[in-house]
C-alpha cells in the first residue's frame, strides 16, 4: 500500500487572495497494490485500487536497480510529468505521482484492460486465420488503420504542446476492451521548439521537471529508443531530432502493421547501419497483397530525409483516413483507370454525355458494347463500395466518441466528492421520511456541496465532451444541481426517461426509481431554444459494484444539442464541410414526440436535406420514410447478431436527393447487446 499527500505551505485561513475557502488543502489517497501486471527494463507495473474513490489503477514503479541511477530517475520523472500534462483521449491519464516508502518513485494512471497494438498486429497476421474470409481480414485491417489514425492525432497533439515521444512502436500503444486507444511510455520524451502553427493552436507548452517556460529545449539527447523503430537522426546521435522523427516512428509502426514484422531486425549495430544507409525493404516485398497506396503512405512517413516525410502526424492520419474512405492519398499517384473512375463520379453529367456518345460510336460492335457495360458496372460498384466503407467508418467513429462520453459520464458518477455530497443529502431526506416529516424544503444553500462537485466535473470535462449542461437528480428525481445553474433546480424530473431509463417520458408527477445503467434519452425539443436535444445519463451509487448494501443515490446527466453533438465527430462534420463527393446524414431510429405524436426517422444532421441552421424549428421535422427506418433497424440487429450488414439499395427521400447511398447503424460494440444499439444510424449519400 502506498499513501500520497498533495500539500501546500500556506495554510492561513481565509485565503491570501480574498478566497472564501482555505488557501491550502490536503488531498490524501491510499493506493492498495494488488498484483504485478508486467516488468520492463526500468519499471514494474502493478494493478491497484484507490481506496478513496474505488477506482482501479495501474501503478508504475521505478525498479530497484534503476532507482540507483540518476539518469533513470530523471527519465522516469519526465515520463510522469509529461504524461500527466498531456490531456488527450488517446493518451493514458496520470492521476497521481509520488515516492514509495522505500524511496522509489511511482505514478498511478488509468488501468486499461486490453492488449497492445503489437498483439493486435500479431493476431491480424496469425497463420491460423489465413482461411478467414477476405472481407473479415479487410475489416480487421481497417479497424487497426482507424486506431492508428487516432494514435497519429495523439502524437500531433503532443507536438502542439512542444513534446516529441521518441519511442513510438506497437508495444507502446494500448487497445482497450471498450474501444480505447492510448499511447503509453513517454519516458524518452523530449521538449522541442513550437512552430507558429503549434503556438496558434492555443495549447500551452509542456513543463518538464526542473524546466521553466523560458528554458530552451535540448537540441540533442543520447541515442535511445527501440532500434527497429528509430529514425536515422535518432540513430545518428549528432543530428537534430524533431517532430519528423515521431512521423518516422509512426511510419515504422504502420510498416509492422502491413508486413506483419518490423522494417528492421537483428543486432543493434546491424539495424543502425541499415537505417543510416537507408536500406528499407518495401512492405510489398515482404508480404503480398498490400495496397500500393498504403505502401506509399508508409514509405513517405519513413523517408530517409526528414524533409521528405509528412509535415505533421495529422497529414499522415489524413492520408490513412482517405484510404479508408476510398479517396486519393497525397503520397500515391493513382493509375489512370482509378483516376478516371473518380473523375466520372465528380462529373457525372459530362461523363454520362461522353459515355452515350461513345456508345453511339461503338454500337456497331457488339464486343465493345459488352465491354462498356462491364466498365459501367465496375464503376457503379466502386461507387457503392466507397459509400459503404465511408458509412462504416462514420458509424464506427461516432460509436467510439459516443461510448467515450458514456465512459466519462460513468467515471464522473463515481466521483468521491459528488458521492459524498449526494449521500449527505440522501441521509437527510431519508431521516425526514423515516420520521414521517415532509421532505426538506427546496434550499439551494443546503445543496451547495453537490453544486460545487458538479461544477468541477463540468469544468474538467468541458473540452472532452462539450456538453451543453450537466445535471444531478437525487434518488427521488429532484434536480439538486445544474451546470450552468438554472431555475430548474428544485423541480422533479422523475418522469423523464433520462432519470428512470425507460423508453420514453411518463406523465408528469409519476414517481419512479432511478436508472441502473447508462442511458440515451429520447430526442426532444428544448422549450426555451426550440433546438433538438438529447441526454446521456448514468446512475450514481454509494459504493463500488462489490460493496455490500450498495444503493443508488441519484442520476448524473449531461445534455447535448444534437446538431452540435454530431458536428463534433470528425468523420461527419469534416466530411460534410469538405468538397468530398458525398455527405453524411444521421437518422434517429427511435420514436420521438417532436411533432406531438410518436414518430421515428428524424433527420438529426444532414446539410443537403436540412437547409438552414440546425436549430430552426421549420427544418427540424425532416424525416426519413418509414420503409428506410425499418431497413436501418434491421441492419442494426444484424450487426448486433454478428451478421453481414444489409446491402445498400437505392435509397430515396421525399426531398430530391441522389439515389446511391449506403447506411450503417451506430453500434457500441463494446457494450452489452441491450446497450449497444443507441438507436441512431448514419446515411452516406452522393451529393
Amino acid at each position: 500500500m502506498t499513501r500520497h499527500d498533495d500539500t501546500h505551505d500556506d495554510d492561513r485561513p481565509g485565503g491570501a487572495d480574498g478566497l472564501d475557502v482555505p488557501p491550502t488543502v490536503v488531498a490524501t489517497t491510499e493506493i492498495l497494490i494488488t498484483r504485478r501486471l508486467g516488468r520492463g527494463g526500468l519499471g514494474d507495473v502493478y494493478t491497484a485500487s484507490d481506496r478513496a474513490t474505488g477506482r482501479s489503477l495501474a501503478v508504475k514503479f521505478l525498479n530497484v536497480a534503476a532507482s540507483a541511477q540518476a539518469s533513470c530517475r530523471e527519465s522516469f520523472a519526465i515520463e510522469a510529468r509529461v504524461t500527466s500534462q498531456l490531456e488527450h483521449p488517446n493518451i493514458v491519464p496520470v492521476y497521481v505521482t509520488g515516492d514509495a516508502p522505500d524511496g522509489r518513485p511511482y505514478y498511478a494512471m488509468r488501468l486499461i484492460q486490453g492488449r497492445t497494438f503489437a498483439a493486435a498486429i500479431a493476431d491480424l497476421h496469425d497463420r491460423r486465420r489465413v482461411r478467414d474470409r477476405a472481407d473479415e481480414r479487410t475489416s480487421r485491417l481497417s479497424e487497426l488503420l482507424s486506431q492508428f489514425a487516432l494514435v497519429c492525432k495523439a502524437i500531433a497533439y503532443a507536438h502542439d504542446r512542444g513534446v516529441i515521444h521518441r519511442d513510438i512502436k506497437p508495444a507502446n500503444i494500448m487497445l482497450g476492451r471498450f474501444g480505447e486507444v492510448v499511447v503509453l511510455d513517454w519516458g524518452l520524451a523530449s521538449r522541442i521548439d513550437r512552430d507558429d502553427r503549434a503556438r496558434s493552436s492555443g495549447e500551452e507548452s509542456i513543463l518538464m521537471p526542473t524546466m521553466g517556460f523560458d528554458e530552451p529545449p535540448a537540441a540533442r539527447r543520447p541515442v535511445s529508443g527501440t532500434p527497429a523503430y528509430m529514425s536515422p537522426e535518432q540513430h545518428d546521435g549528432g543530428r537534430h531530432v524533431g517532430t519528423a522523427s515521431d512521423v518516422y516512428g509512426l511510419g515504422a509502426t504502420l510498416y509492422h502493421m502491413l508486413a506483419g514484422e518490423p522494417a528492421y531486425a537483428g543486432e543493434v549495430a546491424a539495424i543502425r547501419e541499415s537505417v543510416l544507409a537507408g536500406r528499407l525493404v518495401p512492405p510489398t516485398r515482404v508480404k503480398r497483397g498490400i495496397s500500393p497506396a498504403l505502401e506509399a503512405v508508409c514509405l513517405k512517413a519513413m523517408a530517409h530525409d526528414p524533409a521528405e516525410r509528412y509535415d505533421s502526424p495529422l497529414d499522415l492520419a489524413r492520408d490513412v483516413e482517405h484510404y479508408l474512405t476510398d479517396l486519393p492519398v497525397a503520397a500515391y499517384r493513382e493509375p489512370l483507370a482509378r483516376r478516371v473512375a473518380r473523375w466520372t463520379r465528380r462529373h457525372r453529367t459530362l461523363a454520362q454525355g461522353g459515355f452515350l456518345a461513345l456508345m453511339t460510336l461503338l454500337a456497331v460492335t457488339g464486343a465493345a458494347a459488352v465491354l462498356l457495360r462491364r466498365m459501367a458496372g465496375d464503376e457503379y460498384r466502386a461507387r457503392k463500395t466507397a459509400l459503404t466503407m465511408a458509412a462504416r467508418l462514420a458509424a464506427d467513429t461516432a460509436a467510439l466518441q459516443i461510448d467515450s462520453r458514456w465512459r466519462i459520464l460513468e467515471h464522473e458518477a463515481s466521483d468521491a466528492r459528488l458521492v459524498a455530497a449526494l449521500g449527505s443529502h440522501e441521509a437527510e431526506r431519508a431521516t425526514a421520511a423515516g420520521a414521517g416529516s415532509p421532505p426538506p424544503p427546496v434550499d439551494r444553500a443546503r445543496w451547495a456541496g453537490i453544486q460545487v462537485a458538479l461544477e468541477r466535473i463540468a469544468s474538467e470535462n468541458r473540452d472532452a465532451v462539450d456538453a451543453e449542461s450537466w445535471v444531478v437528480c437525487d434518488v427521488a428525481g429532484l434536480q439538486v444541481a445544474r451546470s450552468p445553474p438554472g431555475d430548474t433546480i428544485g423541480q422533479s424530473f422523475s418522469h423523464r426517461d433520462y432519470f428512470h431509463g425507460g423508453d420514453g417520458d411518463l406523465p408528469v408527477g409519476t414517481s419512479t426509481q432511478p436508472l441502473a445503467e447508462p442511458h440515451r434519452s429520447t430526442v426532444y425539443k428544448s422549450q426555451t431554444t426550440g433546438r433538438l436535444k438529447v441526454a446521456f445519463s448514468a446512475p450514481i451509487w454509494n459504493g463500488p459494484a462489490d460493496a455490500p448494501g450498495r444503493e443508488r443515490l441519484g442520476v448524473l446527466v449531461m445534455t447535448f444539442d444534437v446538431g452540435l453533438l454530431f458536428r463534433s465527430i470528425d468523420a461527419i462534420a469534416g466530411w460534410n464541410a469538405s468538397d468530398l463527393p458525398f455527405a453524411v446524414a444521421v437518422i434517429d431510429l427511435r420514436d420521438d414526440l417532436v411533432d406531438g405524436v410518436p414518430r421515428a426517422g428524424l433527420v438529426l444532421e444532414n446539410p443537403d436535406l436540412v437547409r438552414g441552421e440546425i436549430g430552426e424549428s421549420d427544418v427540424q421535422a425532416v424525416r426519413a420514410p418509414a420503409a428506410i427506418v425499418s431497413r436501418l433497424r434491421k441492419a442494426g440487429r444484424l450487426r448486433l447478431d454478428g451478421g453481414a450488414p444489409v446491402a445498400a439499395a437505392p435509397i430515396t427521400f421525399d426531398e430530391e436527393v441522389p439515389t446511391i447511398a449506403a447506411a450503417e447503424a451506430i453500434v457500441l460494440t463494446t457494450r452489452p447487446r441491450h446497450l449497444a444499439d443507441v438507436g441512431w444510424a448514419v446515411l452516406v449519400q452522393e451529393r
